[in-house]
């Protein structure tokens, strides 16, 4: 049998490592100086073995054979059959295993004369090993310089050539020359098949690389050597036409086909056949020079192109948005296929993005005429054209490029008669009826593709030493390739300039868009000649919905638009198939970047209140729809009664169905209410105090996840109500902010701002947002351990619910005060309060979310106080109430601590089961301080029951969390983790509640 390569080592193909082991003498080793076993093997011509320079005489040929089949599978076991079969085959002799042992034990003599314990010929497992590296046989390095040069083919040809020369140079002769035994038999052909392959590829490299003078003979000689060998004879074709031998070139494929017809009865291969006339029509542009990425999808639209999966024409379609690289694409897959289509590959701009598209007839005429028709028979109508051309394209491989169609119709009479062409359409907009085989809608870069892009162009040196900068101009040209491309343009042509100035000019709202031209072309003009395609009411709807960020709901855009939504809806699917919105899932819509910089420039010009009542419509949703979701969140708050009377219009009427329908809502529309608080924050104080409000009643329905952009528009906020003397509007943007800093645990910066709103908001006698601030003066006091300061902060804000008629409020703020108390030792105060909160015929029984709260506290006092049965009924309660709710945080926290509780009772089975569904729900949370008090308390849990390795594991991944927060954050939870792995009873921290 034939006998394979083992895996080799995994090489790079750079120049420094391998690419000098052809510059070797024979037998010297590439193993480290010094080593014990110095042999080198040689297979590529006579047997020759070598002890450190010096030849070794291996005696008898049938005894050269057995090293040979060790030499086939170095450092490999061969059993005993194998090797007599190698050797003798079918025939052995009267006793072969006593013939092969006195064989081995002479090679062994030979190999290491002066050893008694052989390191080099071993036994082993029914058989021998020949303990050595590939390194040191010649077949084996040649084969590895095969595989590297395989590697670096593509990327590095010169390399890989040189890879393959040194291969070459391993060859002394024939393989295995004068050696018996069948193995040795058929492994000298497969050796001199690979000589032959290698030649090949060398060659192919030759041609591609070099002048045909350096290689002509050689390759001459070689193919009259083997005439039956495709590849050669396609490689001197090759070789010949580049020389500008064409008639020779064409002598040669007519010679080899009548050959392989006559002798073999079969046609050229598929390479052959590409070459059979290079005179057929070729209309293909260059493939774009720095072409990047889009390795897939080249991938994808060769595979669609070439593969015969049915009996209809392969055609495939690549749409997407103006500068997206469709064109690009098509022509760099179109390059890949060309030796599917020997018959010609032609090429038609059908400029459908021009306000007057190319004539579908005109193409035809010349199509035809590239085909072959004189210009006298091409009929004069459309409908004689496309009928000659499908006739004329029938039988013939073609592959036909239609680039920037404006629709089907204009599509349809350019297609070829023959299911053996290929046709690619490229168009901005989608094209429903065209029978492709495969759509391609096109995206912009990766961020890797973009950068590489601008490697290309700039260096890449210049780009790394700018990185930050660089990944910045990409995503502010919203990394579509034409942007990236014209941006990298103009910093190669000003050498000096630093990236980020450019990026300063981008990233002008106004004028940014301007910057991204050259000479040639500019961007506004490519979005542009989209624009002017358009019916009034889409030039309408493409304008006015750009004032929506970063995404549109269909609810957004009905408002905006004024319509209801099924009007809107048909208008923004109409800006899909243009290319100049995207979808991006049922019922919402996304501009790119640009694409929106341009339509709000375009606004600005033509109408300039359009800006201004966008604006006003989609404030007026969002509030209504806000308003009521705050209603749900927060029964009873009395904030909600400053929020302004509900608006009338039908589009704004609410559709919640519970709070989680409302939160749902919160979570898809709060992106674009920050966004618009920060637009009409920097456009003036005309809505001023609804855009904080709208703010103000998302807060309790996750505003604060959304972090850096929602604290950057409640300060825009500030500084626009600071700026026009509006001391309500700076008290709620203050609370707002503070309540945003309070979340991610900036306990200085959100104690300031507390405060600065507290006085705002007694100035302006807005005492609902004067209760709030009070309750987060409580709690950043509480975080930071000044517990007295927190519980009069708590008391007082509690007051004023009670006197604002805010029971919930009242509830949360008495409950937060019962915390302070547990933490500075006045356990049973805090649980006579919490126990009046629950007995409390008014209390928060309607609120399960503040019952949940209190029973929390409340176990948490029991815990303290040593009732630890009462603290696990109580924290039971709380998860009872929390679970339904869905309130992660709270159950997770509440399990977290009975499971503590459980485990100092002694039932560690009870304690670790709840431990593991408080992770299990912290994780889903994402709350990583809920996750790090979940595993300390399974560690601990573990501990009892006697699992040390199990504990430490969750101990170290709770410190691990630990050490992930922020600090404020870290070192307030850092006692309580304390606290518990040292068995300490003591509360020291727990769920605290904002409302």
């Amino acid at each position: 049998m034939h006998v394979c390569a083992q895996p080799l080592r995994q090489r790079g193909c750079e120049a420094g490592r391998l690419s000098g082991v052809g510059a070797y003498p024979w037998g010297q080793s590439l193993r480290p100086a010094g080593d014990p076993n110095p042999l080198s093997f040689a297979l590529l011509g006579a047997l020759r073995v070598q002890r450190s320079g010096s030849a070794i005489a291996l005696g008898a040929p049938r005894q050269r054979s057995v090293l040979v089949c060790l030499l086939l599978r170095p450092d490999a076991v061969v059993t005993v059959d194998e090797l007599i079969d190698d050797l003798w085959g079918d025939q052995p002799p009267g006793s072969p295993l006593v013939t092969l042992r006195s064989y081995v034990s002479q090679l062994r003599k030979l190999l290491e004369p002066a050893r008694a314990t052989p390191t080099v010929l071993l036994s082993q497992a029914g058989g021998y090993r020949l303990a050595i590296d590939p390194d040191q046989v010649d077949l084996w390095r040649a084969k590895q310089l095969h595989e590297l040069a395989g590697r670096c083919s593509t990327e590095q040809p010169e390399q890989a050539r040189t890879h393959l020369q040194q291969a070459l140079s391993l060859w002394r002769g024939d393989p295995l020359a004068d050696l018996p035994g069948p193995l040795i038999h058929r492994e000298r052909e497969h050796l001199s098949e690979l000589r032959l392959t290698l030649l090949e590829e060398r060659l192919a490299l030759d041609v591609a690389l070099t002048d045909p003078a350096d290689y002509l003979s050689e390759l001459e000689a070689l193919a009259a050597e083997h005439p039956f060998r495709e590849r050669l004879q396609a490689l001197l074709i090759r070789a010949l036409h580049r020389q500008g031998r064409a008639p020779e070139a064409r002598t040669v494929y007519d010679t080899l086909h009548a050959r392989l017809v006559e002798h073999l009865g079969i046609e050229p291969g598929p390479e052959l056949a590409a070459l059979r006339d290079e005179l057929d029509p070729d209309q293909l542009p260059s493939a774009l020079r720095h072409f990047t990425g889009r390795r897939d999808h080249v991938a994808g639209l060769g595979r669609a192109l070439t593969s015969r999966t049915g009996p209809g024409l392969r055609l495939a379609t690549v749409t997407g948005m103006a500068g997206v690289g469709k064109t690009a694409l098509a022509v760099r897959a179109a390059h890949t296929v060309r030796p599917h289509f020997p018959d010609g590959r032609l090429y038609a701009d059908l400029r459908g993005a021009d306000l007057v598209p190319a004539s579908a007839s005109d193409i035809l005429a010349e199509f035809l005429t590239a085909l072959g028709i004189r210009p006298a028979a091409v009929p004069k109508d459309l409908p004689g054209r496309s009928a000659l051309f499908r006739t004329a394209t029938a039988g013939k491989q073609l592959l036909i490029v239609l680039d920037n169609a404006r629709d089907d119709a204009q599509i349809q009479p350019l297609l070829p008669g023959s299911p053996d062409c290929a046709v690619i359409v490229t168009s901005r907009t989608v094209l429903y009826s065209v029978p492709s085989v495969l759509h391609v809608a096109l995206d912009v870069f990766s961020t890797d593709e973009a950068l590489s892009l601008l490697d290309a162009v700039i260096g890449r040196a210049r780009r790394s030493a700018q990185q930050a900068d660089a990944e910045q101009l990409v995503e502010a040209c919203g990394r579509l390739p034409l942007a990236v491309r014209i941006a990298a343009a103009r910093l190669a042509a000003t050498p000096d300039q630093p990236i980020a100035a450019f990026v300063r000019r981008l990233t002008d709202d106004r004028e940014g868009i301007t910057a991204l031209r050259t000479q040639d072309v500019a961007i506004e003009q490519v979005f542009d000649l989209s624009y002017r395609l358009l019916p009034p009411p889409l030039v309408t709807a493409f304008r006015a919905l750009s004032w929506i960020e970063p995404d549109i709901g269909l609810a957004s855009a009905a408002a905006v638009l004024g319509l209801p939504e099924e009007r809107a809806e048909r208008l923004a699917e109409s800006l899909v198939d243009q290319a100049l919105l995207e979808s991006i899932g049922a019922g919402r819509y996304r501009y790119h970047d640009l694409v929106r910089a341009f339509a709000r420039r375009t606004s600005r010009r033509l109408d300039p209140e359009e800006r201004t009542a966008a604006h006003h419509r989609l404030l007026t949703l969002l509030l209504f729809r806000a308003r009521t979701a705050f209603a749900l969140a927060v029964p009873g708050d009395p904030v909600a009664d400053v929020f302004g009377e509900p608006p009338t219009h039908p589009i704004a009427q609410p559709v919640f169905s519970d709070l989680a329908h409302a939160r749902r809502w919160a979570r898809a529309e709060t992106p674009g209410a920050v966004a618009l608080a920060a637009a009409i924050a920097t456009a003036g104080p005309g809505e001023l105090r609804p855009t904080v409000d709208l703010l103000i009643a998302l807060s309790p329905l996750g505003l604060g996840a959304f972090g850096g952009r929602a604290e950057e528009a409640c300060r825009l906020l500030i500084a626009a109500a600071v700026a026009c003397g509006d001391r309500a509007a700076e008290g709620r943007s203050r609370f707002l902010l503070g309540t945003i800093l309070l979340a991610g645990a900036r306990l200085d910066e959100a104690g300031v701002q507390a405060h600065e709103a507290a006085r705002a908001c007694q100035e302006a006698g807005d005492r609902a947002v004067l209760r709030q601030s009070l309750n987060d003066l409580g709690l950043i006091a509480q975080a930071e351990g000044r517990h007295q300061e927190a519980i009069a902060a708590f008391d007082e804000a509690a007051l004023l619910a009670r006197r604002l008629g805010h029971r919930s409020g009242e509830v949360a703020s008495a409950a937060n005060a019962a915390l302070s108390r547990i933490r500075s030792g006045r356990a049973a105060t805090a649980a006579e309060t919490c126990r009046l909160l629950l007995d409390d015929p008014a209390g928060g029984a309607a609120d399960p979310a503040m019952t949940a709260y209190v029973h929390y506290v409340l176990g948490l006092a029991y815990q303290v106080l040593g009732r630890l049965d009462d603290a696990a009924a109580q924290l039971r309660f709380c998860i009872d109430r929390a679970h339904p709710a869905r309130d992660l945080d709270r159950e997770s926290a509440a399990r977290s601590r009975l499971a503590d509780v459980l485990r100092l009772l002694g039932r560690v089975d009870e304690a670790v089961h709840q431990a593991e569904r408080a992770l299990a729900l912290a994780t889903e949370g994402g709350r990583q301080r809920e996750r790090a008090l979940a595993h300390l308390v399974l560690a601990n849990a573990m501990t009892a029951r006697g699992d040390r390795l199990t504990a430490r594991t969750h101990e170290a991944e709770a410190h691990l969390l630990l050490g992930r927060l922020s600090a404020p954050e870290s070192a307030a939870a850092g006692p309580l983790l304390t606290a518990l792995a040292t068995n300490d009873r003591t509360v020291v921290n727990g769920g605290e509640n904002r409302r």
